[in-house]
């Protein structure tokens, strides 16, 4: 092999690694990667606030403001649910009881299906909140609950044990 032949081979060869290094998701950094799991815990007991409020509202102990207010702050925490879960950020909640399958990085397609179908079902619980027929709001908690949150907990988190 010449010794030019030797050079483009060697600078392709340092072209693929940086292009190769540049393209792949950097992990988290250690750091930050607490800091998601935190917002991420956050926000799901804020999502069982959120549906303990509308529960409220169906059982007669909360009126119907405090329920539209729950049903929206739903729909943006449906909504962020892609964020709460970059690559790199595997590993239990702080409080130890779950952590993410790792079906949500490799079955990303269908995490995010789930998670845009979830979403849907809230923007419902919410119209029907607003429109205060109890018996629409109870369908459509329900909904959410068993085909939104429940299909997403079933296939995409794990529960530790003590």
């Amino acid at each position: 092999m010449t010794p030019s032949a030797k050079r483009r081979l060697l600078g392709a060869v340092w072209t693929i690694g940086i292009f190769a290094a540049v393209a792949a998701p950097a992990p988290a950094p250690a750091q930050d990667k607490q800091a998601v799991l935190k917002e991420r815990q956050t926000t799901m007991k804020q999502q069982g606030r959120d549906l303990g409020r509308i529960k409220g509202y169906l059982d007669g102990t909360a009126d119907q403001s405090a329920a539209v207010a729950a049903a929206t702050d739903l729909t943006r925490t449906t909504g962020k649910i892609p964020d709460l879960f970059p690559p790199g950020t595997t590993g239990p909640s702080p409080d130890g009881k779950y952590q993410p399958k790792p079906a949500v990085w490799s079955e990303r397609t269908k995490f995010l299906d789930v998670q845009k179908a979830a979403a849907a079902k809230a923007e419902a619980l919410l119209a029907a909140v607003k429109g205060g027929d109890k018996t629409a709001v109870r369908t459509a908690f329900i909904d959410l609950g068993k085909n939104g949150c429940g299909s997403c907990h079933t296939g995409f988190r794990e529960k530790l044990k003590p």
